[in-house]
């Protein structure tokens, strides 16, 4: 979540002629992808995701696609409830660029013979103007960043959200899924296990007031 208080000016502008964006993928209980569908591939090719295209992820388990324990056995967590439970989570989270804040949403949705379907849905996007310091990823880099929300923590310092206009975001980072987002997740798997048909796991807001309209 950016920062309460920003100006409209400091974050510039919202992204003009936002493009609705779906992405499909079908898991079995094993995580194995079963069909991929939406705008995979346009995704991925402009993120820099050459090597995650549809036909090369195919046949393969989700989770190896997923560069941290914490975030694929978070996955795992969430699939597995919706198999068991046939219920339906649902999950904001950040898929921030240096240009560009991002607010997906995912669904997972239960289907016959012990699979799901996983829905992501590009729901708001935010210009940076400058962009932020682009960042890579270390799995021996000491400043985490969470997959869900997008904040870092850095040795010493609390969670914060460093997506600002030219902001200076570390340049290594090594990915989790902070604490709060993770009691969050738990939360929601728990609601569901205990009968619950549909669970929000929580909306993130890209600044006060944009996501009616801002």
């Amino acid at each position: 979540m950016v920062p309460v208080g920003w100006s409209g000016s400091a974050l510039q502008r919202r992204t003009k002629d936002l493009k609705f964006q779906q992405c499909f993928c079908v898991v079995d209980s094993s995580l194995r992808i079963l069909w991929i569908g939406g705008d995979w591939d346009d995704f991925a090719r402009r993120n820099g995701g050459q090597a995650v295209l549809a036909n090369d992820v195919l046949s393969t388990r989700l989770t190896d696609h997923i560069t941290d324990i914490a975030t694929a056995d978070t996955v795992d967590q969430m699939v597995t409830a919706v198999i068991r439970t046939k219920g339906v989570l649902r999950m904001d989270y950040r898929c921030d660029g240096p240009h560009e804040l991002r607010r997906f949403r995912l669904t997972i949705k239960p289907m016959k013979n012990d699979r799901v379907i996983m829905v992501h849905e590009l729901r708001d996007a935010l210009q940076l103007d400058p962009p932020m310091r682009a960042w890579s990823f270390d799995p021996a880099a000491r400043t985490l960043k969470c997959s869900v929300c997008g904040h870092v923590h850095q040795p010493g310092q609390d969670w914060s959200d460093v997506a600002v206009p030219g902001g200076r975001h570390p340049e290594l980072v090594s990915y989790t899924v902070c604490p709060d987002c993770l009691a969050r997740i738990n939360a929601a798997v728990s609601n569901i296990s205990e009968g619950a048909d549909a669970v929000e796991v929580g909306e993130l807001k890209l600044k006060t007031g944009f996501n009616d309209g801002a």
